[in-house]
């Protein structure tokens, strides 16, 4: 029987918790399809929303914010607030709410297992103690939500309601915990110039659309969550440089070499390959966040010609429906 608190916690409440998680991620990755739908129904609704009250107060969106709230743990919420530049100093002009139970699923069982009085002392620990554990178990499930989240948001930007909210100059959709920590999802900010960015700027979330690079060096940026569309990199070196999560659509890399680059979550959709070269680079988590989920890289109807690749760890790399020809 565990009589200290502390214990209790290395002993028995951590080794459950972890249970609880990994049970909870793989109803996640294996419902993922209907959460996304639902999800995605219900952001748009909220987008809508949020547009009806701009036409009537004539007012831009620089945040909308979407939180799980601790406190709806019986009927699991996820909150959909959209704020203008004040965002949490002020109060959001559009409010949604959604059922988010998916989150949940395991909870019951989770906490009859670590409530189980077996297997502590309960005149040295107390019921309460161990539900003041349970905050800190809901800031990972929250936390492990927004991992799934961020690849939800290119069909939301997509969607006729994302174009219709009248933003900010700089926007963001955040996810987490209500009135707490949030995750950025993706963002729309004004352009910047890749090949000179200024210094200390943030280069994350950017979008780059129709943007011709010739016998550039790219190094040591941070593009973690941008956007490319239609751009063409022809005889450039990236090295050094954090892609994951990035979105590449109809690009064309001619000529590149790729050092030391981390590709974990990025999506190459429709984009062509030729003569590259890919040095000491990776998709795998671990190699940007080992508590973070990111989905596998992929490729898809993708053109990939004369491609070599030296030292690279491509173990979480899925291929739909390309084309390869003479790679190493």
């Amino acid at each position: 029987m565990i009589d200290t608190f502390s214990d209790y916690t290395r002993e028995r409440y951590e080794p459950l918790e972890l249970e609880f998680i990994t049970a909870t991620k793989k109803s996640l990755s294996d419902d993922l399809p209907t959460i996304k739908s639902r999800t995605l129904t219900a952001w748009r609704q909220a987008l809508s929303e949020a547009c009806d009250v701009q036409r009537d107060k004539k007012i831009s969106c620089a945040y909308m914010s979407v939180s799980f709230l601790n406190t709806s743990v019986a009927h699991p919420i996820l909150q959909i607030d959209f704020y203008d530049r004040q965002w949490v100093f002020g109060e959001p002009f559009s409010r949604s709410r959604m059922n988010a139970e998916f989150l949940l699923t395991h909870w019951k069982k989770f906490t009859t297992d670590a409530l189980d009085d077996k297997f502590f002392v309960r005149s040295k620990i107390t019921r309460v103690e161990i539900k003041s554990l349970f905050w800190r178990t809901l800031d990972k499930v929250t936390f492990l939500f927004t991992c799934y989240a961020k690849y939800f948001v290119s069909d939301l930007k997509s969607s006729p309601e994302f174009a219709a909210l009248v933003k900010a100059e700089k926007f963001y959709v955040t996810c987490g915990t209500y009135l707490d920590w949030q995750n950025r999802l993706c963002a729309v900010l004004p352009e910047i110039d890749l090949t000179n960015p200024d210094a200390n700027e943030d280069t994350t979330f950017r979008n780059f659309v129709g943007k011709i690079y010739r016998q550039q060096n790219f190094a040591s940026l941070n593009l973690r969550g941008c956007y490319f569309e239609d751009c063409l990199f022809h005889d450039c070196t990236f090295t050094n440089l954090n892609f994951a999560d990035a979105h590449f659509l109809h690009c064309r890399f001619y000529l590149s070499h790729f050092k030391s680059v981390k590709l974990a979550g990025a999506n190459f959709i429709e984009c062509k390959f030729r003569d590259c070269a890919f040095e000491n680079s990776s998709s795998a988590p671990k190699d940007v966040d080992d508590d973070e989920y990111f989905a596998p890289l992929r490729l898809t109807r993708c053109k990939i010609f004369c491609v070599q690749c030296d030292g690279c760890d491509f173990n979480q790399l899925t291929k739909t429906d390309c084309d390869v020809i003479n790679n190493d």
